[in-house]
């Protein structure tokens, strides 16, 4: 009966297709935003895959009312929840591309091989 050869040039095709496609994803993760609002709605924060703020609004009657203590603690909860907002997004797209991508490898009879390397019994 003859053994099944394993593939390593595929498994290195397949390897170099992974990181392209990682590399890929993780160009479209920077593109994604989040956008956290705290005080009611009075001050939100806006960040991106990279967790850069890119946006910062506070609406005006806080402004008028003076209370600076308050308005750089409402920036940094909304700037702080928006960054988890994002670490959300990444992880969960991450955990996804995770699955497609390892899921999708072909790396042949494995077991094969590492009993073989081990010196162990065939799966």
């Amino acid at each position: 009966m003859a053994q099944q050869g394993f593939d390593l040039n595929a498994i290195l095709q397949q390897a170099q297709a992974l990181q392209q496609s990682f590399e890929a994803n993780k160009a479209k993760l920077k593109q994604e935003t989040a956008t956290a609002q705290v005080g009611g709605g009075m001050v939100s924060a806006t960040v991106d895959g990279e967790k850069v703020v890119k946006e910062i609004k506070i609406a005006p009657e806080l402004v008028k009312d003076g209370d600076v203590n308050a308005i750089e603690d409402l920036v940094v909860s909304a700037v702080n929840a928006a960054n988890a907002e994002i670490e959300k997004k990444i992880s969960s797209n991450m955990a996804a591309f995770a699955g497609n991508a390892l899921g999708g490898l072909n790396l042949g009879n494995m077991s094969d091989l590492l009993g073989k390397f081990l010196g162990g019994p065939k799966a």
